[in-house]
């Protein structure tokens, strides 16, 4: 069957995912648990800033000053987008970005934003880690904070809440769209038996939105990378075998404990080392593409295998009794072969017909369609097995009466 892992490599290969061996595609038909990250294979991935909602009693035009100021230095497609809509209500920046410092986004503090000048620190990011740092200056936390968190995330929109000092000013909504025809993919695997398990670090209420429409089995919000490693083993001890894609350093002992591991090119050497493929485009959402292909190589493992054992035993019920004549088996000769040595003969031209016109297929692959574990193996057995077992009697049969006709036996 070395053929089939052949052409499993070269079907990867044409999406432009290399594989380090034909066992680590076909190892993809065997998963039945996917691990997805949200953003960039669920969703879009490029969250833009859609609208600000102030609070504690700040104009729009005060929300979007501190919303500009903690971004200016942000050059995600998030912050460019945050910054545009600051503008857009008459935001400027008032200050020398030569002596103002930007502050990154971490996971460790899940904020991001600007050191200004005069001292003011302006920061925006998750909205719990916002509340802790107003509170670390002795602010306050405004009552219809949460109220506005909820509401976007409700709508499937991740909420950072922006402050300065101490003082919050109100949440901004990043919009994230679903990738079309998502839903119908994931529906897809869920027809072949596998569980789809979304992984995000946005709050609960949004992922449980965001898990809905694009129709996944699970999800699990709130995560850091760490986490990711966790999820992994909690479905290995469930005995499921585990696939899931990444890029980071962080992701590489993930990757690495995943039973099929698919590795940006865009990511670390690091994630590239622990995967068992990777992605020259950079495209998550192949893995569903590279699962359908794997299920394609064992479809077509079980229908050639079905095929030939069913193909070996009729094989043998074609000629024996023609062979064994003389002892007085010869009227269980239904074919009418016409001697032993044709019936030998016959049988030994199939076989070296047969090999090679198998190999097209396994090259091919049956066709594929997204059918339960008991659905193939019913199909395989009134297609390929019942296939198996006619093709020798017909075969042999003209094939005897060819030789008969010719003279060779």
């Amino acid at each position: 069957m070395l053929p089939i892992g052949i052409a499993g490599m070269d079907r990867v290969a044409q999406f432009n995912v290399i594989a380090t061996s034909g066992r680590a595609v076909e190892a993809c038909g065997d998963i039945s648990t996917l691990i997805l990250d949200k953003t960039g294979t669920i969703t879009l991935g490029n969250r833009l800033a859609e609208e600000f909602l102030p609070v504690n009693g700040h104009s729009l035009e005060e929300i979007a000053q501190a919303a500009l100021n903690a971004s200016v230095f942000d050059e995600t497609p998030e912050g460019r987008s945050i910054v545009l809509l600051a503008e857009k209500l008459g935001a400027v920046v008032g200050f020398d970005r030569a002596t103002a410092t930007g502050i990154e986004f971490s996971a460790r503090t899940r904020m991001s934003g600007t050191d200004l000048p005069d001292g003011t620190e302006a920061r925006k990011g998750a909205v719990d880690a916002v509340k802790g740092f107003a509170r670390s200056r002795n602010g306050l936390v405004p009552s219809e904070l949460d109220a506005q968190y909820e509401s976007v995330s409700r709508l499937g929109g991740t909420p950072l809440a922006v402050c300065q000092n101490n003082e919050i000013y109100g949440i901004i909504y990043l919009k994230d769209i679903i990738k079309p025809g998502i839903k119908e993919r994931f529906d897809q695997l869920r027809r072949m038996g596998i569980r789809t398990v979304m992984l995000t670090g946005d709050n609960r209420i949004t992922a449980s939105v965001i898990a809905k429409e694009a129709g996944v089995d699970d999800f699990v919000a709130e995560v850091t990378p760490e986490d990711k490693i966790e999820v992994i083993r909690a479905e290995q001890a469930k005995g499921k075998l585990v696939a899931m894609t990444g890029d980071g350093t962080n992701d590489a002992p993930a990757l690495a404990q995943a039973n099929v591991g698919v590795a940006m090119n865009s990511g670390t050497q690091a994630a590239k080392e622990a995967a068992n493929m990777v992605d020259l485009d950079s495209d998550p959402t192949k893995l569903i593409d590279i699962v359908t292909i794997g299920k394609q190589l064992l479809i077509t493992r079980g229908a050639l295998t079905t095929f030939s054992i069913a193909n070996d035993i009729a094989k043998y019920f074609a000629i024996i009794p023609a062979i064994f004549a003389e002892a007085g088996i010869g009227k269980l000769n239904a074919m009418g072969l016409a001697s032993t040595q044709s019936a030998v003969l016959s049988a030994l031209i199939y076989n070296a017909l047969i090999i090679p016109a198998l190999i097209p297929l396994a090259l091919k692959g049956v066709k594929f369609r997204p059918l339960t574990a008991d659905q193939l193996l019913a199909r395989n057995v009134l297609v390929y097995g019942l296939g198996g077992v006619v093709a020798p009697f017909i075969a042999i049969k003209l094939i005897d009466v060819t030789i008969a006709a010719v003279g060779l036996a």
